[in-house]
């Protein structure tokens, strides 16, 4: 009894054991308390461990969502400005809104709207009228004609709807009052929009772009090859290689094959018959633009009028004359009063000083 009862409270007091077998066959004694105290102790720490790992990931989360929120913030914010920015650029007038004189005898004042405010601005000046009859104020003038220059265009005409006048720069200075910066801004835009227009070319040596100021003379003479060559350097406007022969001359020099391909379509072109134009016959087939050069053909349908699309120059093709011209004296469908133009037997050059007069 008494060994039996001491065992049974050494087994009380003792803490629970267990063998096992470990992997060499070898007999492990493990203590049953302190394998669950452990286990419990591990239990807790990965709880506590994934629970770091998850306010970790949620406040990793939360500050991603910030910064993907600042962001977007950001870019509504930039694209707002930027907005801004384009829609104050589209709108960049003049600092000052001009006025005119109410007393000035070569001005039409009337008492209407301003037909070219589209901002709805409300300049306070006295309305004038443009030649097309179309009341303007000199901002509101300016603004119309610096977007259509900052588009691109390459002349005036009136915003109105069902009105294709086309105003001409001498008009818009008088009316818009450029000041002189607005004058130089004008000047140097029409020159960029219709630089393609004009008779440049790049010198056979340098390849520097030229405009020639002679129109009658094919030999040029570049300055920047001359001065790289010390000595005077000439070549041909036509051909584009180094002037051969005599000059000035007209129409080649005396390289071979120097011709004004140009002038040879225009010699060589056949003639033509308007269908819808009476009593024309025999014009030739192609045109030079009488402002440009720009060779046109006509498809012998419509009425006898064509506007350049180079440089927006307006010209009967019969009679070579501007259209305005030749309507004062018949009607576009009618045979003109001067007959038909001969063929052309020089190509017009736009000059920078004809587009601004």
């Amino acid at each position: 009894m008494g060994s039996s009862g001491s065992k049974q409270e050494e087994s009380r007091d003792s803490p629970a054991k267990t063998g096992l077998q470990g992997p060499r066959g070898e007999k492990k004694i493990l203590d049953l308390c302190e394998t669950e105290e452990q286990m419990e102790k591990m239990r807790v720490l990965l709880l506590k461990k994934k629970i770091n790992q998850l306010n970790q990931l949620s406040l990793l989360r939360c500050e991603i969502e910030r910064i993907h929120r600042e962001r977007g913030d950001s870019e509504k914010r930039g694209s707002r400005e930027s907005r801004q920015e384009e829609t104050s650029k589209e709108r960049e007038s003049t600092p000052e809104e001009k006025r005119y004189d109410p007393d000035d005898p070569t001005l039409t004042i009337v008492a209407e709207e301003d037909q070219l405010d589209f901002e709805l601005d409300n300049f306070t000046s006295p309305r004038a009228l443009m030649s097309c009859g179309h009341v303007v104020t000199p901002t509101s003038l300016t603004n119309w004609c610096r977007r259509q220059l900052d588009q691109g265009q390459r002349f005036f005409v009136c915003g109105m709807p069902g009105c294709d006048a086309q105003w001409s720069f001498k008009e818009v200075h008088r009316m818009a009052l450029l000041t002189p910066d607005e004058m130089r801004y004008f000047e140097n835009k029409i020159f960029e929009n219709i630089k393609n227009c004009f008779d440049m070319k790049s010198c056979p040596g340098c390849k520097t772009t030229m405009m020639r100021n002679d129109f009658t003379n094919l030999c040029v003479q570049c300055t920047v090859c001359t001065n790289d060559r010390k000595k005077p350097f000439f070549f041909c406007w036509q051909c584009l290689r180094e002037w051969r022969g005599p000059s000035p001359r007209t129409d080649r020099c005396d390289n071979k094959d120097c011709y004004n391909k140009p002038l040879e379509t225009l010699k060589n072109c056949p003639d033509m018959t308007f269908l819808h134009v009476v009593g024309v016959k025999s014009v030739p087939s192609i045109r030079a633009c009488t402002a440009c050069g720009f060779l046109l053909g006509h498809d012998k349908t419509g009425c006898k009028n064509l506007v350049c699309p180079r440089c927006g120059k307006s010209f009967c093709f019969v009679c070579l004359k501007n259209t305005g011209v030749c309507c004062e004296t018949s009607e576009p469908f009618d045979a003109c009063s001067s007959g038909v133009a001969p063929r052309q037997t020089s190509i017009p050059v736009l000059k920078r000083v004809d587009w601004f007069h």
